[in-house]
């Protein structure tokens, strides 16, 4: 039997460049994070299928998940998000220091149909602010958004942060007389108005909501683009969730945060939201998945018992907003290519291989990355390896540089050899790297 050559659909899997990649993201993620204060955390990857079904809703825990019956009985699931187990670690914790601001780098897991930004093994980046009832706490998420997308290089035009308020939205459609029901059935229906042309859009709506004033409702409501329109004021104006997503919009102009902008057909799928919801999306329109979502959540810990806890946070796909970056060539070309090795350190014969051996561990111990030959290849080889592994330098230890102690190091974009004590390697790499002569 020949075995399959390909990983499980929609699994995760990364070659070392592409693993860079990831982590070069990561690295910017974990930044923004704790300049803001944000400490990490994990939870189990294994969870009781009955906390997804409390938070999130049939559909994601049964029909878009990897659930089972595992060999005691207990009906599991591989946690297709984090918030609830968030939840649940933060109600099961006792005594915190509130507010908690926790962040992770969960691989999740949903079985739905693989295509563009969408994996069934997926890594997020999740952060969460818990204990804020005031929108204080969404501000400082909107802030910590924005400093992620300067850090990766992404100018403001490129990207915006769309928010709603999904408490305004449910005040809206009560108002016309719907039911949690058909609320949850208009909920779905909005989500997908970005996905769909306007008139396909409309159509959609009336086929699924058979009341015409209900349906004038959803599509009204969904096409405001302004805390202050017209149709909304008078709808909504004077309600306190209306009145907290002008206050909010306020804050943001005040802030600055001019990536900021309102949508009210942004209400995501989730139905543990509870205050403003929010997404960051491509303004090009070539990415048409949200890089990120989230929103306010002030029911979730409660449902444990104890004290209730407010919390607002989101998750960043870490696949979508690679596919965002790669768009617009926003990933440096170096990343992907650039080996860890400072310096490939290729042995004349075995009989250099003892003090090669020892000059390698001499040079790690001071912090050189160092990659040494352990194949007894001929030097020709061994430089086609370092060459093709794209490692910045590398020298040859022969008999000359037993004898003498020193190593003649080539730079290997350049072409150019510098002679220098064993001990005097560190300094070098670092001048040079300081100095933008390539590695």
């Amino acid at each position: 039997m020949v075995l399959s050559r390909k990983p499980l659909k929609g699994m995760r899997e990364l070659t070392p460049g592409e693993k860079r990649i990831e982590d070069y993201i990561i690295k910017r993620l974990r930044e923004a994070g704790v300049v803001y204060g944000f400490e990490e955390y994990e939870t189990p990857v294994l969870e009781p299928l009955e906390l997804f079904l409390a938070k999130s809703g049939s559909e994601l825990a049964v029909e878009q998940s990897y659930n089972f019956t595992d060999k005691g009985g207990r009906k599991l699931i591989m946690r297709p998000e984090l918030t609830p187990s968030l939840a649940r670690m933060v109600a099961a914790s006792g005594e915190l220091i509130y507010p908690v601001k926790w962040m992770s780098f969960p691989v999740c897991y949903r079985y739905e149909r693989p295509q563009r930004g969408r994996a069934r093994e997926f890594m997020q980046f999740n952060l969460d602010i818990l204990g804020v009832s005031g929108l204080e706490a969404e501000l400082e998420v909107f802030l910590v958004l924005r400093r992620i997308m300067n850090s990766l290089n992404a100018s403001p035009g490129r990207y915006v942060i769309r928010y709603s308020s999904r408490r305004l939205a449910s005040e809206i459609l009560e108002s016309c007389g719907m039911t949690e029901e058909e609320m949850a059935q208009a909920f779905a229906v909005i989500d997908k108005k970005d996905k769909l042309e306007p008139d396909e859009w409309e159509e959609l709506v009336r086929n699924r909501i058979k009341i015409e004033r209900s349906a004038d409702t959803v599509i009204n409501f969904a096409s405001c683009s302004d805390p202050n329109a017209p149709w909304l004021v008078e709808a909504a104006g004077g309600s306190e969730a209306c009145d907290e997503i002008v206050r909010f919009s306020g804050m943001l102009r005040d802030a600055g945060i001019s990536e900021a902008q309102f949508e009210a057909s942004v209400v995501r799928g989730l139905d543990y939201y509870t205050g403003i919801v929010f997404e960051v999306m491509d303004t090009g329109g070539k990415n048409r998945r949200a890089i990120c979502g989230g929103g306010r959540y002030d029911n979730l810990v409660g449902m444990f018992g104890g004290q209730k806890v407010t919390g607002v946070g989101f998750g960043l796909g870490l696949l979508t907003l690679e596919l965002f970056l790669e768009t617009y060539g926003l990933i440096p070309d170096s990343i992907s290519g650039k080996h860890p090795a400072d310096i490939f350190l290729a042995i004349y014969s075995d009989e250099e291989r003892t003090f090669a051996v020892n000059l390698a561990e001499n040079l790690r111990n001071v912090g050189v990355s160092v990659e040494i030959d352990i194949t007894g290849k001929n030097l020709s080889k061994q430089f086609r390896v370092a060459d093709r592994k794209s490692i910045g330098y590398i020298a040859i230890i022969g008999p000359e540089e037993v004898a003498s102690g020193k190593i003649t190091l080539k730079n290997m974009l350049s072409g150019t050899e510098t002679e220098c004590e064993v001990s005097e390697v560190l300094r070098m790499l670092r001048d040079r790297s300081l100095s933008g002569e390539a590695n």
